[in-house]
C-alpha cells in the first residue's frame, strides 16, 4: 500500500469541509421563499414563481403575481378604517396599499377578501389616487376612466386594472371629493344599495374617509389590499 503524506490528508479534509459549508449556505438561500410557501414535502428545488402561483419569495399569507415591472406580493387584510390608516397598516407589514395590474389580480383579491371580511359584501381600499389635474373634474374628454387616477404602489402599470363600475365611474361626485378608490368584493355578482346596483369585482371612486361610507353597509369599507416586492424577483 502506498503511503500518503500526512500534509496531503489534512489539505484534502479541509477542502471537503469548505465545500460542505458552501452547499449549506446555497441551499438555505434557494429555500428562502420555499419554506414559507407550504411546500415542505417536495424536496429542495427552487420554487417556481408563476402569475399568482407559488410563493416566490413573498412570505406566508401572501400571493405572488408577475407584473411587467417584476414580481409583486399581495395580501388582503380586514379592518374598518380610513384610507390613510390603511396605508400606514400596509407599511407596518413592509408594503404599501396595492394597485391592481389586471382583472386576474382583482378576482384573486375579492376571493381572498371573503375570508377576512365580517360580512358577505364590502369594499377594500386599493393603492390609487386621483391626479392633481383631475382632482376637481368629473369624467370629461380630458379626465377619463383611464387617466383620472394613478397607481400609488410603484408597481402596477397600464390601464387593464381600471375596471370601473359600469355606472359611469369614476364620477367624482359629492362635491368633487372622491379622491380615493375602493374595490367591491361580494359573494354575489352584484350588490344593491337602495335603487342602485353595484357590480362586484369593480372599482369606484370615493372619499378617502371611511366616515362617509359607513352608513352604506353593503358597500362599507371593511378591508384593504397590501402589496410589496418579493425577496427575490
Amino acid at each position: 500500500m502506498t503511503k500518503i503524506p500526512l500534509v496531503f490528508v489534512v489539505l484534502l479534509a479541509s477542502a471537503h469541509a469548505f465545500d460542505s459549508s458552501s452547499s449549506s449556505e446555497s441551499c438555505e438561500g434557494s429555500d428562502e421563499g420555499h419554506g414559507h410557501g407550504g411546500g415542505h414535502g417536495g424536496g429542495g428545488g427552487r420554487p417556481r414563481p408563476g402569475n399568482g402561483g407559488g410563493n416566490g419569495g413573498c412570505g406566508a399569507g401572501w400571493k405572488r403575481f408577475n407584473r411587467p415591472s417584476g414580481g409583486w406580493c399581495i395580501r388582503v387584510y380586514g379592518g374598518i378604517l380610513d384610507q390613510s390608516v390603511a396605508e400606514s397598516q400596509c407599511q407596518s407589514h413592509g408594503g404599501l396599499l396595492s394597485g391592481v395590474q389586471n382583472y386576474e389580480e382583482i378576482t384573486y383579491i375579492t376571493g381572498a377578501a371573503l375570508s377576512v371580511m365580517p360580512q358577505s359584501t364590502g369594499s377594500l381600499w386599493i393603492g390609487a389616487k386621483r391626479t392633481g389635474a383631475c382632482s376637481n373634474q368629473p369624467l370629461t374628454a380630458t379626465c377619463t376612466a383611464t387617466n383620472s387616477f394613478y397607481w400609488t404602489d410603484g408597481s402596477a402599470s397600464g390601464v387593464a386594472g381600471w375596471v370601473w363600475d359600469p355606472s359611469k365611474q369614476p364620477d367624482n361626485a359629492h362635491g368633487r371629493t372622491q379622491q380615493c378608490v375602493i374595490l367591491l368584493a361580494a359573494a354575489s355578482s352584484t350588490v344593491s344599495v337602495g335603487t342602485a346596483t353595484w357590480a362586484a369585482n369593480h372599482l369606484d371612486d370615493v372619499s378617502c374617509s371611511q366616515v362617509g361610507m359607513a352608513p352604506v353597509s353593503t358597500r362599507k369599507v371593511v378591508g384593504y389590499v397590501c402589496g410589496k416586492r418579493p425577496r427575490r424577483n
